[in-house]
């Protein structure tokens, strides 16, 4: 009787252990599960806080470049417009009709071109003016810019039919081509740029293209290169992907990869 009366209590104790083990092991899984979800939502958090950021610092940045070009447009072409009207109405020779019909007629379009350059500038202000147009009719005006510079022979590509890309990726990505348009025009010694916009299936490719100098990219992403490293942030942060392809003396390839909603609305242009 004893010797059953030790049984039970020591398989009432090695149950109660078991027990014990079972709901340890639950408060432990119930604890690695809350920490896990917290560092998920601290992960999101953090993420959203830098694509807000980011985001931020592109409309910055956009806003700086279009005020670097309207300072270039007022000074080199609305400045030398305005001189020239005033040149002409300062030479007009009222005695003699027929040159001075001529002139007026020569002033009359230079204001006329001058009021709609002003009102490309006063458009180009606005600084919503990309998510509202969009990336095509941005890298429209880019492409425009760069062969005014008289320096390269710029080209556009579109594809027949463009995505609707939100306007905060729209944004990021105009920022990222500006950029590298700007690297090409300070640092690439480039006559020719191409940039290209094509969809196939569920991925928008954005393809920039130059015939500079080239680099070695490895050592150029292995010094930090800041510039780089920005493009591949920014591309990640829209979840793109970007790649990259340079040598010395070959020009540079820059591609950026998206992928898209098939059943987004297609935009014209």
């Amino acid at each position: 009787m004893q010797f059953g009366n030790e049984e039970i209590i020591l398989t009432i104790f090695l149950g109660t252990l078991l027990i014990l083990f079972f709901a340890f092991c639950i408060v432990f899984l119930f604890i690695l599960f809350k920490n896990k979800n917290n560092q998920n939502i601290r992960e999101k958090e953090e993420t959203k806080r830098h694509f807000t950021q980011t985001l931020l610092q592109s409309q910055l940045e956009i806003k700086e470049q279009t005020l670097k070009h309207i300072a270039y447009e007022l000074h080199d072409n609305l400045g030398q417009i305005a001189s020239l009207i005033k040149i002409n109405l300062n030479t007009l020779q009222l005695e003699n009709s027929e040159k001075s019909v001529q002139k007026i007629e020569a002033t009359k379009e230079l204001t006329r071109q001058l009021i709609a350059d002003l009102k490309s500038l006063s458009i180009s202000l606005n600084s919503d003016r990309i998510a509202q147009l969009g990336l095509v009719k941005g890298l429209e005006d880019e492409t425009e810019r760069l062969n005014k510079t008289g320096q390269f022979k710029a080209v556009l590509e579109v594809g027949e039919s463009m995505p609707k890309i939100n306007e905060n990726a729209t944004i990021i990505l105009y920022r990222m081509a500006q950029e590298i348009l700007n690297n090409i025009v300070k640092h690439s010694a480039a006559t020719h740029v191409s940039i290209s916009l094509q969809v196939k299936e569920n991925l928008f490719t954005l393809v920039i293209c130059d015939d500079g100098v080239g680099f070695n990219t490895e050592d150029k992403l292995k010094s930090g290169g800041s510039g780089l490293l920005n493009l591949q942030s920014r591309a990640k942060l829209i979840q793109a992907m970007f790649s990259i392809q340079s040598s010395p003396g070959d020009g540079t390839t820059i591609c950026i990869e998206l992928p898209i909603d098939n059943n987004a609305e297609p935009t014209s242009h």
